[in-house]
Parts: structure tokens; sequence; C-alpha cells
């Protein structure tokens, strides 16, 4: 039985827009995703300015599946990740007990040849739990050597700074390693952080923009949005570029506010009117009944286990956009689709006859 994630992926394509993500990019996609597990959820990341067609991929795990290293073993990043995976995975670990979910990012190359696809580097982003015993600074002193990125003290003080300094009411969210890429920063999301709060926390930590661009146009977003966090890159200092992910609505998806938020985007050129079409158009839902030639077979036990009692879907949802900034450059925005499976109680759910 094929339990790779290009079973899902073939599920949800058909109705991923090439205004989004282009023939050559899907491709690329597929091939990867036919090495990949099934993740819990699944990110397809794409630039909306009109002149990059630049897709990265992010699968998201609860725990770390044990063949995701079969085609990829000999790459360092993925012995680096297998390391992390097995302290994850001890129960009595602090990083068992704090650690809530993995996501590996994967930039993905110009050519899906299966050379190239081999030899993808994962970054992966640790997800923390809210209600964790273990102090951050304690957790992140001992991922870091698993992913064999030991903190040199410049690091560990503007770390230990930028984790002291998050404005209350606002928690970090994951720490983004970057294993595919030459720098050694870190990356820090932070998340549930107010708008108001922003300018203040970025001053505090050493990030300058004297021409005020980004707290200008992060104001216009206060009434459109009703979560943001930032993302930042650290080493010994605060790197220049930053990201502000924007999540319109809380619900499981709202076209209007969606609709709201993207048109806003394409007034400020920073998304072209075809991608907010593409955009809007991403989100619902298919079942079993809509393409079942090509539903997963390993559905197929839950799907009888469940019986009437829950329906078996495939979601797809607009799950944030980010707009990125640095100073002395344009602004510019990326959109982040997810996708996944879900049985949802048949109480809970109402199909549209347009859906």
């Amino acid at each position: 039985m094929n339990t790779s994630l290009a079973g899902y992926l073939k599920i949800v394509t058909p109705h991923l827009s090439p205004e989004l993500v282009t023939t050559q990019a899907k491709q690329q996609i597929q091939a990867l995703a036919q090495h990949l597990p099934i993740s819990s959820a699944t990110l397809i990341e794409c630039r909306l300015s009109d002149s990059h067609a630049d897709v990265d991929l992010h699968a998201s795990f609860t725990h770390f599946p044990p063949t995701l290293l079969n085609h990829f073993l000999l790459n360092p990043a993925w012995q680096a990740c297998q390391t992390f995976g097995h302290a994850w995975m001890t129960p009595a670990s602090a990083l068992h007990q704090s650690i809530r979910n993995l996501i590996l990012e994967f930039d993905l190359p110009e050519q899906s040849a299966e050379d190239s696809i081999a030899a993808i580097s994962p970054s992966p982003y640790i997800m923390f739990k809210s209600g964790r015993t273990v102090e951050l600074p304690e957790l992140i002193e001992q991922v870091l050597p698993l992913f064999q990125k030991s903190p040199d003290p410049s690091l560990a003080t503007q770390l230990n700074h930028c984790l002291n300094s998050i404005p209350e009411g606002a928690e970090l969210a994951n720490i983004g390693i970057w294993l595919a890429r030459p720098h050694q920063a870190v990356r820090l999301t932070i998340k549930d952080i107010r708008l108001e709060q922003i300018s203040a926390y970025l001053e505090n930590i050493g990030w300058q923009d004297p021409s005020q661009t980004f707290a200008s146009f992060a104001a216009t977003l206060s009434p459109l949005a009703e979560a943001f966090a930032l993302a930042i890159d650290i080493d010994s200092t605060v790197h220049p570029r930053i990201g502000l992910e924007c999540f319109a609505t809380a619900q499981f998806h709202d076209p209007a506010r969606w609709q709201q938020f993207i048109d806003h985007l394409v007034q400020t050129d920073l998304c072209t009117p075809a991608k907010r079409n593409a955009l809007l158009a991403w989100s619902g839902f298919t079942r079993r009944s809509d393409c079942p030639d090509l539903w997963p077979a390993n559905l197929t036990y839950g799907d009888l286990l469940m019986g009437l009692n829950a329906v078996s879907l495939f979601w797809r949802r607009i799950n944030h956009i980010k707009v990125v900034y640095q100073p002395g450059q344009p602004l510019s925005a990326k959109a982040y689709l997810a996708f996944g499976h879900s049985w949802v109680n048949v109480d809970n759910v109402v199909f549209a006859e347009t859906s």
C-alpha cells in the first residue's frame, strides 16, 4: 500500500491554479512527495507577485516517522533530523514533553530529477507546546546541538535577549533551523503579538527601519486580520529581513474576510488580481465520491470504521499570508495554502451546493 504524501497531493492539486503553482512546480512537489510519508497537515508556499514562481513545501508531523529517511539517508541534514527524532520520541525526555510537532520546509529545486530530489535538505521548525514545564532557553539549548548547530555565545546572548523581550500576551511559537541554507541563523516565530507591540519589540532587540515603511504598512492590516505572528532571523544580531504572518480569521475558512485582506494586497501591489482569484478559489472540501479512483487506499479502513458517523474528506484552506520586508527593499507577500485529511462528525458538516 502506498502511504506517501503523493497520494494526498493528487486529491488537491486539481484545485491548485497554475497562476499560483506552475505545472513544473507541481511536478517538483509531486516528485518530492513520493518520498515523504503522510503528514498531519501540508502547506504549499507560493509568491504573490507577478514575477516570482518559486514554490516551497512544508510538511507537519506529530511524531518522527521512521520511514522518512529511506530515500535521503546519505544527506547530512536528514541524518541530523534523525538524531533529533530519536531524542524527541524518547517518552521521558524534556523534548517529548515540550514539543508539539515538527514541520519540515523544503526549498524545491528548479529541476525535479531524482538525484536533485535526493539532495534536498529540509529546514526543520520545532513547534513548542504552550503548557510546557521546561524553560525555552533550556529546550533550545538541547535542540540546536541535535541539528549540529551548537550555539556560540553571541547567538545565545541574542537569543535570550529576544526571548526575554517578547511582549506580554505573545509567546514563541517555533524555532526554525536553516539546514538547507548556508547561514547559521535561526528563526524565531512569535505568535499572538499585537500590531501595536511590534515596533517597540523590534526596536528593543536592535532591528531598525528609519523609513518606517514596515510599521506604516502593518498599521493598515489591523482591521483586516484577527491574529499576527512575527518572524525574525537571528545570530549575533537580528537580520534585516523580517516577516509578518497574517491570519485573517480564526474560523476554518471565512471567504469574505480573506477577500478583504487579499483585495488590500492587490490595491497595494503586493498581489496580482489573477493570483487573488486563484487564492480565493483554493479553499473547499473533497469527498471520496468526488474522485473515487484517486482516493488513497490507506483511508479505506478508517472510512469503514467511521461508517455513517463521520464524513471522510480532504480540506483545503488559506492558512496565512506573510508580508516580508527588508529595509531598503520593497514589501512582498507569500501565501501558505494548507490541506489535509480529516474524519468530521456528520453533525458538524454542511456542504453548499457549489462546494
